[in-house]
């Protein structure tokens, strides 16, 4: 089955989460060198935790294809939008998997594929429910997103005129449908991510707003996205320089 879909990227990024990534990445790229056609793109951007001292035991995961690691070393506070679109780009998959730092894949893996060979243009949600059954927009779980890479690039992927943190994956969700994805929610069980706080969020983004107040300024940039048609965003984007794997700059 790993050949029908193509190769499948989950795309992370990490500022000063190295406490998360060290519980998330193992398990994670575990479960990406069993399914034999996945990969882990993770972007450092600008971390000063010692992400690039602890990735480098996972050499040999870069060494195989299984993991890309970019270092972003020019802006010093964390833009979500930014970052997420460096580790998309960055990948070389038919299909990207936006995948916080605090996420795990879990069991998912052959189920999303099922569901891409069922329907390869699907947009699909993961969640982690509640006891009852229903989704918690809190419990971390909410940004788990997989698309085609066809319908990401002609997005113009996450929306990097939004504030750093806040509606960033609603943006996106909300411009796919606009354009005519269907989007499909696919429940995980535990384990499935590790719990933030707001003051988490935005505490490396150097604005002195909260998440809240990023939330409710980024979610008129959306719905003003939707009311304009403007459904394809960053036509002038500049590519950032990175460190790809540790060997060379590229341009991304």
């Amino acid at each position: 089955m790993a050949e029908s879909t193509g190769r499948l990227s989950y795309c992370t990024t990490c500022k000063n989460r190295l406490w998360q990534l060290r519980d998330t990445l193992p398990d994670n790229l575990r479960r990406v060198s069993e399914d034999g056609n996945s990969e882990i793109v993770l972007v450092n951007y600008h971390s000063d935790d010692e992400l690039d001292s602890w990735v480098r035991q996972f050499r040999s995961h870069i060494d195989n294809g299984t993991l890309r690691y970019l270092h972003q070393r020019t802006e010093p506070h964390f833009h979500a939008s930014k970052a997420k679109n460096l580790a998309h780009l960055a990948a070389t998959g038919t299909h990207l998997i936006n995948l916080d730092a605090d996420n795990y894949i879990g069991d998912t893996l052959p189920a999303w594929r099922t569901h891409w060979t069922a329907d390869p243009d699907l947009l699909i949600w993961g969640f982690s429910p509640n006891p009852d059954g229903r989704p918690d927009g809190g419990n971390g779980s909410y940004g788990r997103i997989g698309l085609p890479r066809a319908h990401f690039d002609a997005l113009g992927g996450y929306d990097e005129r939004l504030l750093p943190m806040g509606c960033q994956d609603l943006d996106l969700m909300d411009r796919a449908k606009a354009r005519g994805l269907r989007v499909l929610r696919a429940p995980q069980q535990a384990p499935f991510a590790i719990r933030n706080t707001d003051a988490d969020k935005v505490r490396h983004t150097g604005s002195p707003l909260s998440w809240h107040d990023m939330w409710q300024q980024n979610l008129r940039r959306t719905e003003e996205n939707l009311r304009s048609g403007r459904l394809t965003v960053n036509h002038d984007r500049t590519p950032a320089e990175v460190l790809l794997n540790f060997t060379r700059w590229v341009e991304v």
